[in-house]
């Protein structure tokens, strides 16, 4: 968590440094970052909208990652109901 917090601080101080010592205009600085928080807004979208498609297929493949290592411990075992069951 540390790593993070001093990335975020990192960025926040560079971002500051790097608009006082800007070579342009404050109104051009102001609308290139107008346009890229925009740009930044719909990346977060998309990428929520991946995740929450992306949810379902992981829960299921951790379900069936649970039922094979079941399965497995049990015919590692030698217990009767592993023995032709399919995977």
């Amino acid at each position: 968590m540390g790593y993070i917090r001093g990335f975020m601080h990192g960025a926040a101080v560079g971002t500051v440094i790097g608009l006082c010592v800007a070579p342009q205009t404050g109104d051009k600085t102001r609308a290139q970052l107008r346009s890229l928080s925009a740009a930044a807004r719909e990346g977060a979208m998309t990428t929520g909208r991946a995740l929450s498609k992306a949810k379902p297929m992981a829960s299921g493949a951790v379900q069936l990652v649970a039922t094979a290592r079941h399965r497995g411990e049990h015919a590692a075992n030698g217990t009767a109901s592993a023995k032709g069951a399919a995977v």
